[in-house]
């Protein structure tokens, strides 16, 4: 059933989000003039032609990047993780594939660490196969599925011996964002004296940018900075949202030409990703049943019953 206190709830919050006056405030306008002055050029970029798209295959691979994680069982401790991460290449060869399992139960970390644990295990197994790529394949891009902050902050060594190896072996490397957190309009509007409320920037350059349109962010706005790693916004498809995409610094000569790329792995009628991190994610997908059926098959009887399967799941009613 769903309650009355549920649905005043739900009610009060459309009421509440309705009359933020963040959004009204803005117009596309006032956004496009508020990037133009302050944090970056607004452009149109041109997709690659067919035979620009021939010089990069001979040149080498392109590498896509994805990782994957699904849990079995109860609360902490009684689950198990499961941890799959692929850099796909061309469909000539055999992607290369990461492992790897976290069970509290085994590997003693408290509950309050457990998220941490999990995120650090997800971006050590991505960077994995993208260095293992990268060492014995010829790669000419690379691209991972999500931000490059993930990588700097979870596991800081790793991502820059990875950043190093590209660098040294003249491979450009690009982070896509799909889900946008960013604050960065926000963060310029309180520069500028003018408080506006929480605004993300998925809000923010919701249909403000045409398609192809995007704009590389000014060192000096970006929170990435420190990180050296520099992003921009585009709009790639008929999808009034925009896309970020991230670069190690090392990169940033080449930043048109990587934007450019991104574009054209996108299809102007889907949301917008190119679709190669669409392929990579449903090969390296561990999905629920594949979890239970890797349990089941695996471990003792017993020992599934006892540890990991939940009192829920025995309910008959």
């Amino acid at each position: 059933m769903i309650s009355k206190d549920l649905i005043d709830a739900v009610s009060n919050l459309d009421k509440s989000l309705k009359q933020r006056k963040n959004i009204a405030k803005l117009t596309r306008k006032d956004v496009r003039k508020l990037i133009t002055g302050e944090i970056g050029d607004i452009k149109f970029f041109d997709t690659f032609s067919i035979e620009k798209l021939k010089e990069i295959k001979n040149a080498g691979d392109i590498c896509v990047v994805d990782g994957s994680v699904n849990r079995i069982g109860a609360n902490y401790p009684n689950y198990v993780e499961f941890f799959q991460s692929m850099a796909l290449l061309g469909s000539d060869q055999e992607p290369v594939v990461r492992a790897d399992i976290l069970c509290p139960l085994v590997d003693n970390f408290s509950e309050k660490d457990q998220f941490d644990i999990s995120k650090k295990t997800l971006c050590a197994t991505e960077l994995a196969v993208a260095t293992d790529a990268v060492l014995n394949h010829n790669v000419k891009i690379l691209m991972m599925d999500g931000t490059l902050m993930r990588y700097a902050l979870e596991a800081e060594n790793e991502y820059k011996n990875l950043v190093n190896v590209c660098k040294d072996k003249g491979i450009l490397m690009v982070g896509v964002v799909e889900e946008v957190s960013t604050k960065i309009i926000m963060e310029t509007m309180i520069s500028l004296k003018q408080e506006i409320g929480m605004l993300f920037d998925r809000e923010a350059l919701f249909n403000v940018l045409d398609m192809n349109e995007g704009f590389i962010v000014d060192d000096h706005k970006s929170r990435k900075e420190k990180y050296e790693i520099e992003q921009a916004f585009i709009r790639t498809s008929k999808e009034p949202s925009v896309i970020a995409i991230d670069i190690p610094k090392i990169n940033r000569n080449d930043f048109n030409k990587i934007i450019s790329f991104v574009l054209t792995m996108c299809d102007e009628n889907t949301r917008g990703i190119p679709f190669l991190l669409d392929m990579v994610d449903k090969k390296t997908r561990i999905d629920n049943k594949q979890a239970e059926i890797l349990a089941k098959k695996y471990l003792d009887t017993e020992i599934y019953q006892s540890i990991f399967r939940t009192q829920r799941s025995k309910r008959v009613i």
